[in-house]
């Protein structure tokens, strides 16, 4: 008898065993973490602008890292580090999907993959803002985990405001020397897939914490702009593609298809919000992972696309700097935008 159980017990543990294998390794699992930490409320810096009233923005997004130490991760992580070092932009958006998702390799990590991101930023004592995209929390840990995960990171802009949809909802103002907030960027998260697996859509609840938020600032300034960061486009990213106008600014860019894919429907409602606000310069999001960037200019506000910074995706990886000219008063000459190639 003892020699059977024995026998089962040596079985069992190489079952055991052998199941492990290839799958991701448990270290990885952040789950629960926004257990621990609450980013609501997390206070996040202003920013003070020059007397040349410029403000530059890196964009990246997509870079679905799979733990950060992949060869494919080394080479998108340096080469925004490069970009970075090079044009030393006064903030860096990281627009959705850091990390891979429902991803099967034997190598994802997700913990380390988020730690090595952290870690370059603040190796650079780079301020980035995060807002998520939809593969951010499908696996080892939800949305809300690793939002509030990356909160650990001082360089790290992000926060929540209480009974909202969603993981982070904020926004960081610029201001002149005088202290007025001349331009606002409002960071939402455009969510991830519903109860049937589709793309899901912002919700009532986030749009008017949006609109609010606006409103609040137009009260001290009327003559106060915004730009706006998530991850999924809205259906205007396609209307202005047929309707509106190609940007024709200091550098060569391709003006969003006229069979750009539509969007999602729900996001309609954000449209009709910004549309109704006014002062709207930017809707700037990632997701699409075009060969190329585009951007259109519709009704006052121009709509852009970056292409994916993660070489796992795309042989076509880059990102955007985005430079705010925060004294121009019409939005058309509002903003230049470099497509940036790795």
């Amino acid at each position: 008898m003892k020699k059977f159980i024995s026998v089962v017990t040596v079985i069992l543990m190489l079952t055991l065993l052998m199941s492990s294998c290839g799958k991701p390794s448990p270290d990885g699992d952040i789950t629960g973490y926004a257990s621990k930490v609450s980013i609501i409320g997390r206070e996040v810096p202003e920013f003070t602008l020059s007397d040349s009233a410029d403000f530059t923005i890196l964009q990246i997004s997509d870079t679905h890292l799979i733990s950060g130490s992949t060869k494919k991760d080394v080479k998108s992580l340096d080469s925004i580090r490069a970009q970075i070092e090079k044009l030393k932009p006064q903030l860096v958006v990281v627009s959705g999907d850091m990390v891979e998702g429902n991803n099967k390799n034997s190598k994802f990590n997700k913990k380390t993959a988020l730690e090595t991101m952290g870690n370059m930023f603040e190796e650079l004592s780079q301020y980035w803002a995060y807002v998520p995209g939809n593969n951010d929390g499908e696996m080892m840990g939800s949305t809300a985990d690793v939002a509030a995960f990356l909160s650990q990171y001082d360089h790290c802009i992000l926060s929540n405001a209480e009974n909202l949809t969603g993981a982070t909802q904020y926004s960081v103002d610029l201001k002149n020397s005088d202290g007025k907030t001349v331009h606002s960027l409002i960071f939402l998260d455009s969510l991830a897939r519903d109860e049937n697996h589709k793309y899901d859509y912002m919700k009532t609840d986030q749009i008017e914490w949006a609109k609010m938020t606006a409103e609040e600032k137009i009260k001290e300034n009327p003559d106060v702009f915004f730009s706006f960061f998530f991850h999924m486009n809205t259906p205007n990213f396609a209307k202005s593609g047929k309707e509106g106008s190609a940007y024709t600014g200091a550098f060569n860019y391709n003006h969003i298809p006229s069979d750009f894919y539509e969007g999602i429907d729900g996001n309609k409602a954000f449209d009709e919000m910004t549309e109704k606000l006014g002062n709207v310069g930017l809707v700037s999001i990632g997701h699409i992972h075009p060969a190329t960037n585009y951007c259109s200019f519709l009704g006052g506000t121009y709509y852009h696309v970056t292409r994916a910074a993660g070489s796992a995706v795309t042989k076509n990886a880059g990102c955007t700097l985005i430079t705010i000219h925060t004294d121009v008063k019409e939005t058309k000459d509002m903003y230049d935008f470099l497509e940036i190639k790795f």
